[in-house]
């Protein structure tokens, strides 16, 4: 986290978690090796946002990211947790971490953004 505090409220936290596990669980049912998931920006202060707007289009002054209910999981970049078992494509585990994204949508505890131009989706907690 280079623009941004590892800080959220108990409930985006708890969200965050879910995710995780679900998205764990999903790999697991779908025979996929484990990967963990990369978060690329949590609560931000407002010199962080200072320093980001110059150089991301899409920070805001005024972005949710700035009262702990928010948080972005990276699409592109996962880790892989077995380095002896064979490599999955980012698209494929897009694909998981969207079905998960998509079922906590569906069960309204949450906003999802797919942002392009930072590889990420952005997470909000209803």
């Amino acid at each position: 986290l280079t623009h941004s505090c590892p800080y959220l409220v108990p409930d985006a936290a708890k969200l965050l978690m879910d995710i995780c596990v679900n998205f764990s669980d999903s790999l697991e049912s779908k025979g996929m090796p484990p990967y963990k998931l990369v978060l690329t920006s949590l609560t931000r202060t407002d010199e962080d946002i200072k320093k980001l707007t110059k150089r991301n289009i899409n920070a805001s002054h005024n972005s949710a990211h700035c009262y702990g209910t928010t948080f972005d999981i990276s699409w592109r970049r996962f880790i892989k947790l077995n380095p002896n078992t064979e490599d999955i494509k980012e698209d494929k585990l897009k694909f998981v971490l969207g079905q998960v994204l998509h079922n906590m949508r569906e069960q309204e505890r949450c906003y999802i953004k797919h942002e392009r131009k930072q590889a990420c989706f952005h997470i909000t907690v209803r």
